[in-house]
């Protein structure tokens, strides 16, 4: 796609703020969808604006931004996505980033990635859980143009690539080609940056240029701020998505169809609080020229000669109906947590499901989080090999983000275990095998955790009283196995654990 100074100096009768808004087939599709998305990410205030809760037939007003203010928003999204990303990064990222490793500025840019203080693992995470979000957005890897003479003044003036995070909704239009070996490539991007004083900002990204355009809302107009040339010969953009979609550059969201429920349990959520209102503060019916009032310790006052059909009376619902909507919230609450594949570690019913249902619950869940992470890590080694590209060499190294995540109610898998060796099968084969089973239960990916290079640690031989409560026990054989205790000495410290597994050779 031409550049849009391109197409205003070849004479297009249409205005150059008409192209410089100009916006994607898709984003003007999506649009709607991505704000929602982000509003029910974010909550509170957008909500409390009543963009999401209907009004009544005939409800005035003030009876509307009253409900407005009685109903908070229980954040479903927020919560899902932070489990999600718990999960992905409970254990660190392990990067191998080969001739990167000691690059001039990868310590400054660990530490401050974006340049406004954010630490490249807190962008990674944030990357992570926008990406659930909206189903993608874009990282651009961008460098100060400052013209310096040498690496060393490079250095000392902190100039060197960093990175920047675009939600869809900022997006405005973006196109890709196909090479000639099948591959396709990023050739046109447009993004919306900063709005001071209702000027808003674009950017243009082609292989050969990047311009600044400045769109004036109240004027109307457009122009051209600046040129630069594109020192790299393609965009330094990385589109990062939860699920591809069949369209290039949008994603499908890992939470749409959760939001499109948090919103119906808004709705519900202010229907429980108008019944409890109504219940407690009845209406009081009356003629017009009936002096009366309610409210606790009111005082009614009516003519000696009133019809006794005209005289005021309180209408107040019984709030019967209130359980059917409570069992419906909480309905829809289950099906929130199966869709998210969560129902195992959000639902307070998690208790009552078998032993086979929580595993394939969390099978599920496993390969949903794979699936993340292995796009996690796809998009990180691009961002890499830009980063490396501004910096005139070339990545060669690997990105590992996990793919089990040991998602497993442990304590209640060791507890039947027991049961099971407390049967007294009486097979000595089949008891070996379960001691062998809980000792692997237990300390499943505990030896992971430890770092090839791990130096000796004081370990502390006195204080380890009796474990009796299993999910005691996992929490303190993680403890010492991390610390470097050897099976041996846990048995010395702990014989009540030995004596409840032995380790299988």
């Amino acid at each position: 796609m031409p550049s849009i100074r391109d197409r205003v100096i070849k004479g297009d009768k249409r205005y150059a703020v008409d192209y410089i808004v100009e916006a994607h087939d898709a984003y003007k599709h999506y649009l709607n969808r991505w704000q929602f998305l982000g509003d029910s990410y974010t909550g509170g205030y957008e909500y409390f604006l009543g963009r999401y809760l209907e009004p009544y037939h005939y409800e005035s007003r003030d009876d509307y931004e009253k409900r407005l203010r009685q109903i908070g928003l229980d954040n479903h999204v927020k919560s899902i996505v932070g489990i999600y990303n718990s999960f992905l990064f409970r254990k660190d990222v392990k990067r191998d980033l080969g001739n990167l490793e000691n690059a001039p500025g990868i310590n400054a840019f660990m530490k401050d990635a974006d340049l406004d203080g954010r630490s490249f693992d807190s962008f990674i995470r944030e990357m992570s859980a926008l990406s659930m979000v909206y189903g993608n957005v874009w990282v651009i890897i961008d460098k100060p143009s400052i013209q310096v003479g040498t690496r060393a003044e490079e250095l000392e003036q902190d100039i060197r690539p960093y990175v920047s995070m675009f939600t869809p909704d900022n997006v405005l239009d973006w196109e890709y080609s196909r090479q000639a070996n099948g591959l396709y490539t990023l050739s046109y991007l447009k993004v919306k940056e900063e709005i001071v004083e209702n000027k808003q900002y674009i950017r243009e990204y082609t292989p050969e240029e990047v311009n600044v355009y400045l769109v004036d809302g109240n004027a109307k107009t457009g122009g051209l701020v600046s040129t630069t040339p594109n020192m790299l010969g393609r965009i330094p953009a990385v589109p990062v998505y939860a699920q591809r979609s069949p369209i290039r550059g949008v994603g499908v969201s890992a939470i749409g169809d959760i939001a499109d429920i948090q919103r119906e349990l808004y709705e519900m959520g202010s229907e429980v609080e108008q019944i409890i209102r109504l219940t407690n503060h009845p209406s009081l019916v009356k003629t017009a020229d009936t002096e009366a009032s309610a409210g606790a310790g009111a005082i009614i006052q009516m003519p000696q000669n009133l019809e006794p059909n005209l005289k005021p009376y309180l209408l107040q619902p019984n709030g019967a109906s209130i359980d059917s909507v409570l069992n419906a919230i909480r309905q829809k609450i289950d099906g929130i947590d199966r869709m998210a594949s969560l129902g195992g570690i959000r639902s307070i019913e998690s208790r009552r499901l078998s032993g086979i249902g929580l595993q394939t619950e969390f099978q599920m869940l496993n390969s949903k989080l794979a699936d993340f992470a292995m796009n996690l890590e796809h998009a990180e080694e691009k961002i890499w090999r830009c980063w490396a590209m501004y910096q005139g060499t070339s990545f060669d190294g690997e990105i590992f983000y996990p793919r089990s995540f040991s998602i497993q109610d442990k304590a209640n898998d060791v507890a039947m275990l027991k049961m099971a060796k407390e049967a007294n099968i009486g097979d000595v084969r089949i008891n070996e095998e379960l001691d062998k089973k809980i000792y692997e239960t237990i300390t499943e990916g505990f030896y992971e955790d430890l770092p090839n290079n791990q130096t000796p640690v004081q370990k502390n031989m006195m204080e380890h009283p009796p474990v009796t409560n299993l999910n005691d026990m996992v929490t303190h054989l993680r403890e010492m196995v991390t610390g470097g205790y050897t099976d041996e000495e846990i048995k010395q410290l702990h014989p009540e654990l030995a004596e409840l597994f032995t380790r299988g050779e």
